[in-house]
Formats: C-alpha cells, structure tokens, sequence
C-alpha cells in the first residue's frame, strides 16, 4: 500500500490499449529530435522505435476487444499482460533515446555503448510483439460478446440483481426502512403538497447501495395508493436502454390495473408510442417513477410523450450521476449519504434480529457485531446483506467472528453478499477507459485518507495519462475528469475551495475495497507490507515511501529505513528503468536528510514529492530529470535549489517552502527559497511558489507564459518595479501571492498595466502606497478570494472592493487602520465569508441593511477594541456561523447573556452558531454557543 511501503503501480489491462495511444504520442515527438539522427540511424534504434510503434498501434482496436476476455479468460488475461509489459519497454526506450539524443552529436558519440545496448533492448521488444501478435491467431483469442466483470458473483448478471433489489423494494415492511424519515418528509412535500401547478422533476442520487430505490419506492406506493395522482407508473430504466422499449414500459405501467383498455403496442413505432401516451396522460396529474436513471438523455427522449398541461404532473428520478440529478432544481434534489453510526445500528438490528420480539443485538455479540458493521460503512444494501446472512448463522463469538474474517464483498459465492459488489461494480464497469485508470490509480490511497485535489490531478499527468488538446491543459483536462468521477458517485467531495470545485476528496471504503482488489489483480498495483520488495521481473512506476500503513498503525522506523535504502540499492538496476513517480510522506520522524544522488538517474522521473520530511538536501545534478513535471519540497527542511534545477524545461509545477525548524508539531512560520540563475528556461512553469524574489528573478519571470498560480515573497522596491512587465505575459494568471520584505516596504501596485483581471485568487502581504488600493481593483470580477495583510488601508479603499461581482472570501489582517468600518447597502453582493483579524484601532463595525446578504461565516480575530456586537449584524440573514478568536471577554459576554433568550424567540430559524476560540495553557480551546443574534441586538 502506498503507506509506509513500497507501492509498484503499472497499467491494467483497461489501459492496455493506452499503451498504444501514447506511445504514438511520445514517439511522434521523440522522433523529431534530430541532434543524433546519424547515431541513432546507424544502431537501427530511430527505425526500429517507429516500426514497434506502428506495430502496437495495428493491435489497439483488438486490446480494447481483448480486455473484455480477461478474468473469464486466462489466456487473454495472460496476452495482455505481455502485450502491456512490451508496451512499457517501448516507452521506456522511446524515452531512453529522447535523452540520449538531447546533447548534441558529440555527446551521442560518447554515449555510443549506450546506443548499442538500446538496440539491443529494442530488437528484443519488438521480437516479442511479433511473437505475441502470431500468438494471438495461433491460439484463437477472439473478443467476448460481453464482459465478465458484469457478472454476479453469485450468479447472473449485476444488471439482473439490479434489477431485483428494485423489485423487492415495494414488498418491504416500514420497520425495515430506516434513516431516511426526513428526506422521506421532503419527497412527501413535494409530491402532495407542492402548489405549483407545473410538470416538475425531483431527483435522488447517491452512490449504488445508498438506498434510493427503496426510498422513493416507499414514497410511491403511499402516494400512488392516495389517489392524490390519477395514474402512477413505477419503471426500472436499464443502463441499455431503447426509447421505444422505455415507452412500452411506461405504457404498461400506466395500464397495469386496466388491462382491457390498453391498446397493443408491442407494435409500434416511436411516434405511436409517444402520440398513444400523450392522449392517456392529457388532462390527468399523473406520478411517474424513473428508477435508476444512468444518462440524461432518457429523459430528453421520453419527455416529449409526458404532457404537461398544468395539471401538477411529477416525475421521480433515482440516478448515481449528479449530472443526471442536476435535471431536477437543486431545491427539489435529495442527495442521499451512506447512513450515520445510530442509525446504521438500528437498520442491522432489524434486519438481523428480525425474527426477535425486542430486535436488539445480545450483549455477548456487540464486539463482532460493530466490527462487521464498521465494514458495512453505512450502505444500506451491505448491512441488509451481511444482516441476512449473520441471521443463518449460530450466534455465537466464533460464528461470528468468521464471518468477519472472511468478509470478502468482491469475491463472495455467498448469495446476498456478491451481490453488494454486482451493484458496485455496475458503476465502475460504466466507466470509459480513462476514467476507468484514473479511479483505479486512487487505490493507492488509504482508507478514509483525504486527498489532495491539486496533487491527484499532477500524480495522473505524471502517469502519462493525458495529453495537450487544443486550448485545453493537461491540468484542464484532468480535472474535468476528476469532476466525472465525483458527478458518477465515485469521488466523495468532502471540502470545497471558495470557488466551489473540490479540494479534499475521499473513496468511499466498499468502492476503494472493489478498485483494491481489481488493481492487484490486474497487476495495476503492487502492495508491500513492511518489507520492501524490488522484484526485478515488475515494472516499478511509482514508488511511495510513507510512515502510515493501510490500517493507520505507524510503520516501525527501521522498516522505512531499510525500505529507503533498498530502493537506493536498485537505483542503477533494471527494476527502476521505468520509475516515473517518487513521493515521501510523512517521514518527520525518521533521519534522512537528503535523497541519493544515484536518483538523477532516474531519466523518467515525472514527480518528486518529499512533503513534510526532513529533507535539507536535493541532488546537485537534478537538472539531468529532463522528464520532471513536478517538484514539491513544501514543509521539508530544503533550504536552496541546486543551479541545475534550471535544466528542468518540462517542469510545470515548482512548490519550495522551507520549515524552520523540525519540530513538526509547530510548522510555522516557514520560509521562501532563493532561485538560482536560469528561470527564464523553465518556460513551461504553471505554478510557482514558494519563491524568494530578487530583480534578476522577477525579469525572469517575463518569459513564463504559461503561469498560472505565482506566489513571491521578499519583494521590495526595486524589483517590484519589473512585476508589472513580467505578469502582464501571463494572460492566464488565475492565483498571485505577493509578501513584502519587510514592514517598511511600500508596494505600489498602480503602475500594473495591462492589470491581471483574470485573477480569482489575490494575496497581498504589506504597505499598500498611499493606503490605497490600487484604481485596477475595481475592475477584478473574476476575483472570488482575496486576503490583504499588513496593508493600513484607510476607510474609503473598502468602497472599491464593495462592488466585485465574484468575490466569495475576504480577510483583512492588520490591514485597516480606522475605528469604524461600515458597509453600506448594496455591498459586497456575493461575500459568503469574511474574516477581520488584527485591527488595532477597530471599535464599531456596522452592517446597514442590504449588505452581505449572502454572508454564511463572520470571522473577528483579536480585535482588541471591538468590544461591541457589530451594529446591524441582524441584517446578515444568512448568516449561521460565528467565530471569535481571542476576542475581548466584554463582547463574549454580551453574547452569553442573550443565549438565554434564544428558547423564548419564535424564529429559530435566525439561530447562529458561535465559537469563541482561545489559547489556554498552550493549548487551544473552543466553546460553542447556539444563540439568536437579533434577541442580542434587541
């Protein structure tokens, strides 16, 4: 696991056919270089890289067929396997000639044993793909009319369960249903009590298993029994669906308690279907149920037969995909979650102890009982199952405790139990190729481990998994496909950044347990537990070094030592001449202070991440990784970037922020890293921070283009005077961080011309010239975030902010020097956050009606004269959360005092949430108030 081991990742067989795609990629571009054409020529290698390419790529259309076979079929499992494997040594020698010829004629002379061996190697790869291509015809290996990952388990398809969980769902008793009371509240609401005489959608999404069908199910049939709706129809949509056949079923369903009069329409065509349907609903308010929905386009080709003729007509979708949901307004969309412990606990008892009078779990089991539960993690369809299969068993310590230990949701012949993973698996088995590998790379991730947007989408590109389209980035192209997997219900969103896109993620753990288990099946991923194992007849690809293993115990320091000096050891071997990704995590407590200089040779390393070490030291020939995407030293002990760095000309992503001390347990503050000479080479840069400036650097900056987040720390006068020319030739600067040397530094930002208005993201940290912001500000409306520091603006500088159409986030640090700061009507449109800190004059905020109407969070932080709740905070009607951080105790109390009259006021709906926050000893304390800021206002 990628935790405190070694994790070997390569492609399975879902990217097999990738393999071909880009290494015609890679080739193509590799073959352009022509500095050692002559050598190359000579030793057959340039030939001989663009005949295998041709030859792999006559196999692509066949490996997509071939992937289909494997798992029912061992030999074609075993073919694509080599075929990858060959893959890998093609594009392994596609990048080997790419550095060969980088130096020039003379150093490809020098290198001439070189060029032979890699002939040699290349002869003996394309030796295989022939052999493997006769080998194809010759035992017969032909593709499958379907795929065998679409099979239960325990027998038939996961299409067929599907679709009898569905079925089953409107035979079940009330006291089998649980945690679903208020959504079931809301879909009543909706469906009886809502006024609005239109035809209208509601939607229910969630993850497979979540319980949606069995929720609206429950819904329909009280309502449909109502007579609310003149007609009801309750249909299951399959993932194959035909318009026509959809009808039918819609038709039948609508006819199923008036058979006589239904006409005979397994005849006909899409226009008598639509016309028949249409003159049955005209007139009527009618219920329809669209269970399962997988694409938008069911509704978009059925719609036209559902009349709405202001009758109040509602239709229900059930869908995993949140693109689908969207069909629905979001005030009339549930989004259904895996259920909370209590009543996770209630659905077991009940399902398990079904047969008891009391359904309670014995005392003598509850140990057994939460850990099978906790492997359940709340879904629904997994506690039914495991609760009817713990139901047959003796209820004992030792019946139970082997159901535990060989809980296996993938692999189970057990009825009921396969079946978990058939539902699963249909969402997995509908993704195309590249969303396919993209979900399984995630199976390095531990469970419950909250990943980093930002890194996934550079662990992806390092993996070679997307190239340059039109306009579009790799990063552009990778976060849409990350935002794929989150609408499909595969990626759990669990923090959002202020423009509302993902910055924390999560696998839900019976979702990683199924990719888990066809990762290593398939060879994706390689998991080595405590002991390092190099083997050298495996591809390593990535390799990650961190102290947590999978199950959260710390991995023994003398484990990780040997680990790190084994693959030091294998530096110069086979094993590595594929090595793409190395990433160190996490290892504060262990004493390795630099990376081996042997490292430099991996030639196609893409991404270096030593986050959170104490890494001092980075190798002096760095710059020979000419393949290198990505370096992250942030939080290590790195204090200066070796003069080769400026070699690096494929390196987009540069984040350097040096802690000042080893204690991790206080990391900050932290320091910013002198670049040396040559940035102005680093031409494809898109991000760049943490970075000391100086005049040379900040001319530098002028030849990178392609910049899009830029933090810069030590700017003073003189070099700051360059900024302005060298950001005007970033037309894509979205994030732009700015620290000033030191206090007595003035940043005069009025001279930026053309101004950066693309920048949704500004961090300012010093004196701002004249206490002004600069006449540009007002023009910033793509800004959604900014922060000011250290600025000692005056009063009327705020009135230029008021007014930005996009801004979500605004902190101001010691960074306003009046005593009064109001904002008037009509300000700040947007803000949904707003956080004061450190304003040493402030004694009287005021919020006049109108302002910050869409205000959720109110921060104030050490504001040691803002004794005073800010006068008109009751006109903030949004607003549900404030924070006050060493605040002064009179405002503390005032608040205190008018909690009281909260349980006497009638609006509960105008409660807020109150943290006061302060230091204690060291340690860091909260209380949290629930009071009605109006009542303390009055």
């Amino acid at each position: 696991h990628f935790l405190g081991h070694t994790t070997q990742l390569t492609y399975s067989e879902v990217m097999a056919e990738m393999i071909a795609i880009s290494l015609s990629a890679k080739v193509a571009a590799t073959l352009s270089r022509s500095p050692a054409a002559d050598i190359s020529s000579l030793v057959a290698v340039r030939s001989g890289i663009s005949a295998a390419a041709r030859d792999l790529e006559l196999l692509r259309a066949f490996l997509r067929f071939a992937d289909s076979r494997r798992g029912a079929d061992a030999l074609a499992s075993a073919w694509v396997d080599q075929i990858r494997d060959v893959g890998f040594e093609l594009e392994d020698a596609a990048d080997e000639y790419a550095f060969l010829s980088g130096g020039g004629f003379v150093r490809a002379c020098a290198n001439f044993g070189a060029w032979l061996a890699l002939a040699r190697r290349l002869g003996k790869a394309r030796a295989r793909l022939r052999d493997l291509s006769d080998a194809k015809e010759r035992y017969g290996i032909r593709p499958a009319e379907a795929s065998a990952s679409s099979s239960a388990p325990d027998g038939g398809s996961a299409a067929v369960v599907g679709r009898k969980l569905a079925e089953a769902a409107h035979f079940l008793q009330d006291g089998e249903i649980v945690g679903f009371a208020a959504h079931r509240r809301s879909l009543m609401k909706w469906l009886t009590e809502d006024l609005d005489s239109r035809r209208s959608l509601v939607a229910v999404c969630g993850m497979g298993g979540v319980g949606k069908t069995t929720l609206v199910t429950s819904v329909y049939k009280e309502v449909a029994s109502s007579r609310h709706f003149d007609c009801a129809a309750w249909v299951s949509v399959s993932k194959n669906f035909t318009t026509d056949d959809l009808l039918r079923k819609i038709a039948k369903e609508l006819h199923r308690d008036a058979r006589a009069g239904m006409p005979d329409i397994d005849e006909m065509d899409y226009r008598s279907l639509v016309e028949a349907l249409r003159g049955h609903l005209a007139k009527k308010r009618y219920l329809l149920l669209l269970d399962d929905v997988w694409d938008a386009d069911a509704w978009y080709e059925i719609r036209n037969a559902l009349v709405d003729d202001g009758t109040g007509s509602r239709i229900i979708i059930t869908t995993r995909s949140q693109d689908v949901a969207s069909l629905a307004a979001s005030t009339r969309t549930i989004m259904l979650e895996p259920l909370p412990e209590q009543e996770a606990w209630s659905l077991f008892c009940n399902t398990t102890f079904r047969e008891d009078a009391n359904r309670e779990c014995p005392h003598h089991l509850e140990h057994w009982a939460l850990k099978i539960l906790g492997r359940c993690c709340g879904l629904p369809l997994a506690i039914v199952s495991v609760g009817n299969l713990l139901a047959l068993k003796d209820r004992t310590e030792f019946a139970w405790k082997n159901v535990h230990d060989s809980l296996d949701w993938n692999e189970s012949s057990v009825r009921g139990i396969g079946q978990v993973s058939s539902i699963l698996n249909l969402s997995i088995d509908d993704l195309p190729y590249h969303l396919k590998r993209c979900l399984l790379y995630c199976s390095i991730y531990p469970e419950d481990f909250l990943i980093k947007r930002k890194i996934l989408i550079r662990l992806w590109i390092a993996e070679g998994y997307f190239e340059e389209k039109g306009q579009g980035t790799m990063e552009e192209i990778a976060d849409d496909y990350l935002h794929q997997l989150v609408q499909r219900s595969l990626l759990q969103v669990t923090l959002k950044n202020e423009f509302g896109r993902a910055k924390r993620l999560c696998i839900h753990d019976l979702i990683r347990d199924l990719i888990l288990q066809r990762s290593a099946k398939e060879g994706f991923t390689v998991f080595s537990k405590c002991q390092p194992t190099l083997e050298s007849s495996k591809k390593i690809r990535h390799l990650i070094l961190d102290r947590w293993a999978s199950d959260h115990r710390p991995v023994p320091k003398m484990t990780l030592l040997r680990s790190f000096r084994a693959f030091k050891s294998d530096m110069d071997s086979s094993v590595l001449s594929g090595f793409r990704l190395l990433t160190v995590l996490n290892l504060w407590f262990v004493q390795i202070d630099k990376l081996p200089s042997s490292l430099t040779k991996l030639l196609n390393l893409r991404y270096l991440g030593i986050r959170s070490t104490l890494i001092e030291e980075l190798p002096q020939d760095l710059g020979q990784l000419h393949n290198l995407q990505t370096l992250d030293t942030k939080w290590s002990r790195v204090q200066r970037l070796p003069p080769s760095i400026r070699k690096l000309d494929n390196l987009r992503h540069l984040i350097v922020f040096r802690r000042r001390s080893a204690d991790f347990s206080s990391p900050f503050p932290g320091t910013a890293i002198e670049f040396p000479d040559g940035l102005q080479n680093l031409t494809c840069l898109q991000t760049l921070k943490y970075i000391e400036a100086d005049e040379k650097m900040v001319k530098s900056l002028k030849s990178l283009k392609h910049m899009k987040s830029l933090e810069l720390s030590g700017v003073h006068e003189s070099n700051l005077i360059h900024l302005p020319s060298s950001i005007s030739t970033m037309s894509g600067l979205l994030c732009l961080g700015i620290v000033s040397r030191d206090a007595n530094v003035i940043l005069d930002l009025e001279p930026f011309y053309p101004p950066p208005l693309k920048l949704q993201r500004l961090s300012l940290t010093g004196m701002l010239a004249k206490g002004k912001l600069p006449s540009w500000f007002g023009h910033l409306d793509n800004l959604m975030q900014l922060r000011l520091c250290s600025s000692e603006l005056r009063g009327d500088s705020i009135g230029l902010l008021s007014s930005l159409p996009r801004l979500l986030h605004l902190t101001l640090k010691n960074a306003y020097t009046d005593k009064i700061l109001t904002f008037p009507e009509g300000s700040f449109p947007v803000l949904k956050k707003l956080s004061l800190h450190e304003m040493p004059n402030l004694s009287h905020v005021e919020f006049r009606k109108g302002s910050l109407v869409h205000l959720n969070l109110l921060i104030l932080g050490r504001c040691d004269e803002l004794t005073e709740i800010p006068q008109g905070i009751e006109n903030l009607t949004e607003l549900d959360n404030l924070e006050l951080f060493e605040m002064p105790s009179e405002i503390i109390q005032k608040i205190q005092d008018g909690e009281t009259l909260e349980g006497n006021y009638e609006d509960s709906q105008r409660t807020t949430t109150v943290k006061n926050i302060h230091w204690y000893n060291g340690r860091l304390l909260q209380k949290t108030i629930y009071t009605n800021l109006f009542t303390v206002q009055m």
